[in-house]
């Protein structure tokens, strides 16, 4: 290597942001993976749905650790750590998978031969959709986490509320319910936009 580079590793941005992992460290990663993946797959599967997702989220998640610049944080609350980790990798995930699905929908609107709105020359309902997304996500956000998690498996994962109530430990009649209070909850605040 030239003096004065740096190595760039894949996947990264940028020069290595830490030195290679001392045998300590090394092994402190092997063993705190290895004593929390099979939790960690079964979250993922149920999560995901899919095994091959599953265990490919698992794989970048013992990545992201061993690419810590410091284990420090990590040791007070490494379960914490690692779950978090899974889970903001399966949202970039059901994010990729949102957008290859309007890539899908323009790509079927062109192959019937119907034309698309052009959303960069309609500038006032490019920002209105903006701006109701925007409140969408707020919404979710405001939302206690089961009654999210609930929405969430329905509209995006399109599951029953049959298979909700059984995966999430719930009445049908709950998940009912939840979802009614989701969707009620996201009108009110499309309703200020509009």
């Amino acid at each position: 290597m030239a003096e004065g580079s740096q190595e760039i590793h894949p996947g990264l941005t940028g020069p290595d942001p830490r030195q290679p992992l001392t045998a300590a460290e090394s092994e402190f990663a092997r063993e705190l993976f290895e004593s929390h993946r099979l939790s960690l797959y079964r979250y993922l599967k149920g999560l995901l749905h899919s095994r091959d997702e599953a265990s490919e989220i698992l794989q970048e998640t013992y990545l992201r650790l061993l690419r810590q610049p410091s284990f420090e944080h990590v040791r007070s609350n490494a379960r914490a750590y690692l779950f978090q980790t899974a889970t903001n990798l399966a949202r970039d995930l059901f994010r990729h998978k949102s957008f290859r699905g309007v890539n899908a929908e323009l790509e079927a609107y062109a192959s019937l031969g119907l034309q698309t709105p052009d959303w960069n020359s309609w500038p006032e309902l490019a920002l209105e959709g903006d701006q109701m997304a925007a409140q969408v996500i707020q919404a979710l956000q405001e939302l206690k986490p089961p009654v999210r998690e609930v929405l969430l498996l329905y509209r995006f994962r399109e599951m029953s509320h049959h298979d909700i109530a059984t995966r999430m430990r719930l009445s049908t009649r709950t998940v009912e319910r939840y979802v009614k209070e989701g969707l009620d909850h996201i009108g009110q605040r499309l309703k200020a936009v509009l």
